[in-house]
């Protein structure tokens, strides 16, 4: 069997601002140094491609952060060194984008760059859920500039979030209504989350919660806002292939699938998370969060990790539950090993799942539950 692909991630961490509910690894001071920035993205990723010989790069992501705000000519640098690896002409390559720094003319350069995908943060096409969430576009600002990245670069993919202040049923089926007007062939669309075990680091919202000085939706209304949008984007034939992922037919995210499908990836950039699996088990680097202390290792010819965890074959394997059960290709059943078939059919007795070519998919209900029903399967191992 020939190596398995892997997947690039860069991530470039400088926002013009920075929104009330994120727990990304970001940063608004000036000025950015594109250019050392990049020199240094390209030394970490030769310093961690050892560990990928003889392997071949699939896809590539820039994500942020803004990753819109860095020169055109930076992007171009680390798409060839991705070429480097393997990355073949056509492989997906996107760029994250904010509506703010979105218009045709850039969308040009970048796709002179090497960029055929984008991925814009619209949230919401409310303009009063968009000011309680912190937001400096506005709705038209959000619409215009997924019409003309589109018309250049054609394949878009448009972020929607609900669950905020001031969302209701009502405006997130309105969002997606709006959203499926425009020429998109990706949604992705998430719940605001405030929790502070799933939260990298604390957010203003999260505190204010806490404090009771900010109220936001309930579960069961925010259940009930992902029930309204997957219904609207579902009807106009966006195909819901991931929990939070919906794509025209073809056009799913081949990056995010390395993930789901517990492929590697090599992530580079301050704040970058990668993953190296072997026969024996496996291991997660993180990098240092601040610019600083990630330039400083690499200045000095080391690898900027600020954190590594050893992954073994049951970490691995719950992994690779928690992970199948997010997509529509759902999870082997065979593969789980007679121990777990039990379990299996409480679930599908249940509702929550079903048995399909031989894959325990979710149902909607078994996803509005993910979690609990994956540790339900834990502790299987598999081969």
């Amino acid at each position: 069997m020939p190596p398995r692909p892997f997947g690039l991630y860069v991530h470039f961490p400088w926002c013009s601002f920075r929104c009330p509910y994120c727990d990304f690894a970001v940063t608004t001071s000036r000025p950015m140094p594109g250019e050392r920035y990049a020199d240094a993205v390209i030394a970490e990723i030769r310093l961690r491609a050892h560990a990928f010989r003889g392997r071949t790069c699939a896809t590539l992501f820039l994500g942020g952060g803004t990753p819109s705000l860095w020169e055109p000519a930076a992007i171009a640098r680390v798409v060839e060194e991705a070429r480097a690896l393997g990355l073949p002409g056509g492989a997906e390559v996107t760029l994250e984008a904010n509506p703010e720094s979105c218009d045709a003319d850039r969308a040009r350069a970048w796709r002179d760059a090497g960029v055929n995908r984008v991925s814009i943060g619209v949230q919401s096409f409310d303009g009063a859920v968009l000011r309680k969430l912190g937001r400096r576009h506005g709705p038209g600002d959000a619409e215009r500039a997924v019409r003309e990245v589109a018309s250049v670069v054609g394949n878009v993919s448009v972020d929607l979030m609900y669950g905020g202040r001031r969302s209701s049923v009502e405006t997130a089926r309105a969002d997606a209504e709006r959203l499926v007007s425009l020429p998109v062939t990706h949604v992705s669309s998430y719940a605001l989350t405030l929790d502070a075990e799933v939260l990298a680091e604390e957010v203003p919202f999260a505190r204010l919660a806490r404090s009771g000085k900010l109220a936001f939706p309930g579960d069961d209304e925010v259940v009930s806002q992902g029930r309204a949008i997957a219904a609207v984007l579902e009807g106009a034939g966006l195909r819901r292939y991931e929990i939070s992922n919906f794509a025209r037919p073809g056009l799913e995210s081949r990056h995010n699938l390395l993930y789901w499908r517990s492929d590697d990836y090599l992530g580079a950039g301050a704040g970058a998370v990668g993953c190296v699996r072997t026969e024996e088990g496996g291991g997660r680097w993180t990098n240092h969060r601040s610019v600083g202390p990630w330039l400083a290792a690499l200045d000095a010819g080391e690898l900027p990790t600020a954190s590594e965890e050893r992954l073994g074959p049951s970490e691995l394997a719950n992994e690779r539950i928690m992970l199948s059960l997010r997509t529509a290709e759902g999870l082997d059943v065979a593969w789980l090993g007679p121990d777990r078939h039990g379990e299996v059919a409480a679930l599908v007795r249940a509702g929550l799942g079903e048995i399909r070519a031989g894959r325990l998919r979710l149902t909607l209900e078994g996803m509005d539950l993910h979690s609990a029903v994956a540790e339900r399967l834990f502790g299987s191992g598999g081969g």
